[in-house]
């Protein structure tokens, strides 16, 4: 008796392991979105930070929908002038590439988009002109 019970159990529980489907959960990760007004809330020059040094109020950069931007009181920055803007991998970007308007070079910084304190960061790291000078600006959204 005890046989067929221990047969029955095992039956059984083959039929609901054999029964189980396996479904593949496929998430898309979401493009990165940029736009909007964004400003400094940290800056540091070879590792050293300067946020205190210098006024970086005025300072601001607007992404737009349509992969222009443009400069508010520019200052050390990877360009000087507006231009257009472009993510490496929309979804997975490394790295931003900015291209001045008036210009076919393009310029790239790399490129993080951190959630830190509940708030969307942006973070580009660059030099501007002196190879031996790398900043890495900490921006906000408005």
């Amino acid at each position: 008796m005890i046989r067929i019970n221990q047969i029955a159990c095992y039956a059984a529980l083959i039929a609901f392991f054999a029964s189980c489907k396996t479904e593949a959960i496929i998430t898309v990760e979401s493009a990165k979105e940029i736009a909007g007004n964004w400003r400094i809330t940290q800056a540091s020059r070879n590792g050293t930070d300067i946020t205190e040094k210098f006024d970086f109020s005025g300072f601001n950069i607007t992404f737009n929908e349509d992969g222009t931007y443009r400069l508010q009181q520019p200052l050390p920055f990877i360009v000087s002038e507006n231009g257009s803007f472009e993510l490496d991998d929309p979804q997975y970007p490394f790295s931003i590439s900015f291209t001045e308007v008036n210009s076919d070079n393009a310029v790239s910084s790399s490129f993080e988009y951190p959630i830190v304190a509940g708030r969307r960061n942006l973070l580009l790291t660059f030099s501007p002109g002196c190879g031996s000078n790398t900043y890495r600006y900490t921006l906000i959204r408005d």
